[in-house]
């Protein structure tokens, strides 16, 4: 037999519900017109954590290799920030470049440990990329007392108590190494309860990235370790070849644990059906930001008939026509929109956060398979984003 749940109340309890509406309104009209001045404590935290601008300068510049580079950064009080929004592990600044007459944002992973904000220091690496607009001007002009302006830590990809398992197997090529470094130095300084295993995927040794201090980190805990897996040489301790279902399987604890990837796009490309022959629940698997895609042109979905082509964009900001800018088919919207000096906003350039939202008008674009993670009621309304929308013909675009 069913438990019966038996409610008691009286006339006066709902009497007092009913009359709730008028009440609120009693009071709303009985309150002086002048806002109240008072700094709340609940808005002196929101406003720390989550600033909508952070100014940095350059404290530290460290030379990892010939064409990567560690920059430790620090608030710079003469423009207002007088403290570091605090973050968790795999997060990244979105940092603003002014490049001759182009505005400019790139996303960086925070390398270093949320414990070493509380110091004032965040740490990025930055790899200089052959004809790379951002990085190369990185290289050129960053220096100590260099000024920055960055959001607050953004991003998703970090571990949650009520979501992942506390053991992690990561996976990763150099250009994802940031976010596990990240965690790692987390684990060994005790904020970070997790267990992590790095599988770090890369042609030759010569290829990695901070191995020296991944190796400091896994003596300095047993709860983080680094195996290297080199498609193109063979090496003592390290596994051959690149990383599949069986390898994964061989390092993963006999318990739960979820799969964590960062990485390039190629990376995603080799990883993704090797996992899916894992059948691990979805809520276990966890793909970071894959970042800009560099040639769409290579990708199977891409129309080949559009390849070398160039289309006109309308653009209209703030109810006005703003510009008409040229844009080739194998370059972001976003990207076109930069370099032609029209500031847009925009964060992840990945896709993901739509941050760059803006609103198709006229016109076609490709957007590649995989990469769409606008909601349903955005795309049936025209809404696309423009680091991941590439022209396929002459465009009309309200950006914000």
């Amino acid at each position: 037999m069913k438990n019966k749940i038996k409610v008691e109340s009286s006339f006066r309890d709902i009497k007092n519900f009913i009359n709730i509406p008028s009440n609120r309104k009693g009071i709303i009209e009985e309150a002086p017109e002048t806002p109240i001045n008072a700094n709340f404590a609940v808005n002196s935290a929101a406003n720390f954590l989550h600033p909508t601008t952070q100014y940095l300068k350059v404290k530290q510049v460290a030379e990892i290799s010939k064409d990567v580079r560690a920059y430790v950064l620090e608030p710079d009080a003469s423009h207002g920030t007088a403290k570091l929004a605090f973050f968790r592990p795999g997060q990244y600044l979105s940092i603003t470049l002014n490049i001759g007459s182009a505005v400019v944002t790139r996303p960086f992973t925070i390398c270093s440990s949320p414990l070493r904000s509380v110091d004032d220091e965040y740490v990025i690496i930055v790899k200089k990329i052959p004809h790379g607009f951002a990085s190369t001007h990185i290289f050129n002009t960053w220096a100590k007392g260099t000024q920055i302006v960055a959001s607050a830590p953004q991003g998703n990809f970090y571990y949650q108590k009520l979501r992942d398992s506390k053991n992690i197997v990561a996976i990763c090529d150099s250009n994802g190494i940031s976010s596990f470094l990240s965690m790692a130095e987390a684990i060994a300084d005790g904020t970070l309860d997790i267990d992590l295993t790095l599988l770090y995927s890369a042609r030759k040794r010569n290829e990695t990235i901070m191995s020296e201090r991944l190796a400091e980190l896994s003596e300095a805990t047993d709860k983080f370790r680094v195996i290297y897996v080199f498609s193109d040489e063979r090496a003592d301790k390290c596994e051959r070849g690149f990383v599949t279902k069986t390898l994964i399987e061989k390092y993963a604890p006999a318990s739960k644990y979820s799969i964590f990837v960062c990485g390039s796009t190629a990376l995603y490309n080799r990883i993704t059906p090797q996992i899916a022959e894992l059948r691990l629940e979805k809520k276990y698997i966890r793909f970071g930001l894959s970042g800009q895609i560099i040639n769409p042109a290579s990708l199977s979905d891409f129309p080949k008939d559009e390849t070398g082509k160039t289309y006109f964009c309308k653009v209209i900001k703030n109810g006005e026509l703003v510009a008409t800018i040229p844009c080739a088919t194998e370059e972001s919207l976003l990207v076109s929109l930069e370099r032609e000096g029209i500031k847009t906003p925009s964060s992840c350039r990945s896709g993901e956060c739509g941050f760059c939202r803006a609103r198709l008008i006229k016109g076609n674009v490709f957007i590649p398979n995989g990469i769409d993670s606008r909601r349903l009621a955005d795309s049936s309304h025209g809404i696309i984003h423009p680091c991941c929308s590439y022209p396929m013909s002459n465009l009309t675009l309200i950006i914000n």
